[in-house]
């Protein structure tokens, strides 16, 4: 019995001590070299838009997605092709397809007070 908790013990701390320098070990992630300049941007430097532009153009895209699914929603069409016309969205929200089945629509200010801007 003696023997058992002994070899038992022995075993433990050899696990013990196992795991120690298995968690000694240290992770060195690889280094990256960060490109500051794409090759189109070494070569033809007019041809890049500029950090800020493409953030425009990103949040024009982003709300102009954003307003055709508003739309989407409002339409008076079965759930099946609102869920399909969805998923196409998401998939390219500017095909040819996509703007064949949903007309372009731009909404416009409405004075209330009967008015129009």
């Amino acid at each position: 019995m003696k023997k058992n908790i002994l070899l038992a013990a022995v075993g433990f701390l050899f696990f013990i001590s196992g795991t120690d320098l298995i968690m000694a070990q240290e992770y060195k992630p690889l280094a990256h070299d960060v490109k500051k300049h794409t090759v189109m941007e070494l070569y033809e430097p007019d041809l890049v838009l500029s950090v800020d532009e493409r953030k425009h153009l990103k949040e024009k895209r982003e709300s102009s997605i954003a307003l055709r699914k508003s739309v989407l929603d409002t339409l008076d069409i079965s759930e099946r092709r609102r869920q399909r016309l969805l998923r196409k969205l998401d998939e390219n929200p500017f095909s040819d397809q996509m703007n064949k089945t949903m007309a372009e629509i731009h909404f416009e200010d409405w004075d209330w007070d009967g008015e129009d801007q």
